[in-house]
């Protein structure tokens, strides 16, 4: 379990995996367990569940899972099955995929938005 002083991360959720403030990880993570970054990755993350990117973290990495949270920095590529959202106060540029893309006021990003569902527009093209 996580508990942080920071009052940018959901508390009532529980965090198994975290990578703390002091944190930096060059290379390559994969898991099953939500994840939540304070500290700093480089490289890849292939999750299958949720990357959380708190507000200390900072992530310049190729993710790839169902979904993904920013409050803090992210830079790089997302392809995520579900659900990105860039929360109010975060700063990213890159590009992002998936079917539901929020942006919340105060976010910015720079880059490309990508929300292909796959779901023929009926249109017969």
């Amino acid at each position: 379990m996580f508990w942080s002083d920071n009052p940018g991360v959901n508390m009532s959720r529980d965090f198994e995996a975290v990578i703390g403030k002091d944190i930096v990880i060059k290379g390559e993570i994969e898991g099953t367990q939500d994840l939540l970054v304070e500290g700093r990755v480089e490289g890849t993350v292939r999750l299958q569940s949720e990357l959380v990117v708190g507000p200390a973290g900072l992530v310049d990495a190729e993710v790839e899972g169902p979904a993904m949270t920013v409050e803090g920095q992210f830079n790089g590529t997302a392809n995520c099955g579900d659900l990105i959202t860039l929360a109010a106060g975060c700063h990213g540029t890159g590009e992002l995929k998936a079917p539901r893309i929020v942006i919340e006021e105060g976010a910015v990003f720079t880059g490309t938005l990508n929300m292909e569902t796959g779901i023929q527009d009926g249109r017969g093209e």
